[in-house]
């Protein structure tokens, strides 16, 4: 463990000791092992987990979907104007890369956005979500969990969606089809799913594929998969708008 993470966790440590101090009176000495320590850090952690995940969706009650799609819209234009930068081959190779890999994110980051946001101020959408996604209709939730906190199954999806990764098209389309059933029928997954494997080859192997074929991108060529994800955007905001209006016409 590297010098930096020593004094963080040292750090970390140190506080949890205080917390058991003030919340419980006792003194733990984290250094010799015990079942009183292993229980109480655990709580410590859950409680730092649970004050994440409340900012987080006090966050995105802040929010408003539009203005995800719309700060999408900005940044994707931000990113494409950096191809305009002049350099010599291996710079423009390098800037190639890093435009298109920032496109890919900006994409996952709105999808992963929009439907966290949608969870918090959609209750219909959200328990759509708990009942059909695979890693939550399976879910127990307790009569104690709901007691101690109402708006647990609030909190338990949008913990599942916090660790999907939205560059994966499997991912994508299962979290809207469960979401917005038949309304995401036909939406064509196939161009994004080429520039999400391409842009894994960028992040993942410097820029090389499974059979060490470096990934050789032009400015055009970038510049297409932007028009590709942009065009999928704006598809997706208008199956996504349709849902909700069609829930809003339906709800008594």
């Amino acid at each position: 463990m590297s010098s930096v993470k020593d004094y963080f966790f040292e750090v970390e440590q140190e506080r949890c000791l205080v917390w058991i101090k003030e919340t419980y009176g006792i003194d733990i000495d984290p250094d010799e092992p015990s079942e009183e320590w292993d229980s109480l850090a655990s709580e410590y952690q859950a409680m730092l987990d649970a004050e994440s995940e409340e900012a987080e969706a006090r966050w995105l009650e802040r929010h408003s979907y539009n203005e995800f799609f719309f700060e999408f819209s900005e940044e994707l234009t931000t990113a494409s104007s950096l191809l305009s930068l002049k350099g010599d081959s291996y710079q423009t190779s390098t800037l190639c890369r890093l435009v298109y890999a920032q496109a890919v994110t900006l994409l996952e980051t709105l999808i992963s956005s929009v439907i966290r946001k949608l969870v918090v101020s959609d209750q219909s959408l959200m328990l759509k979500l708990a009942a059909k996604h695979e890693n939550l209709h399976k879910r127990t939730i307790t009569l104690k969990e709901i007691a101690e906190q109402p708006k647990v199954v609030e909190a338990i999806v949008l913990k599942v969606l916090s660790e999907l990764s939205f560059h994966n098209i499997a991912t994508i389309k299962e979290v809207l089809g469960a979401m917005f059933g038949d309304h995401m029928k036909g939406l064509d997954l196939g161009g994004i799913g080429r520039i999400c494997a391409k842009r894994h080859d960028i992040v993942h192997r410097n820029g090389k594929t499974v059979q060490d074929e470096p990934v050789v991108l032009t400015p055009v060529e970038v510049r297409e998969a932007i028009t590709t994800i942009r065009a999928f955007a704006a598809d997706l905001k208008v199956r996504i708008y349709d849902a909700i209006n069609d829930l809003s016409s339906t709800a008594p």
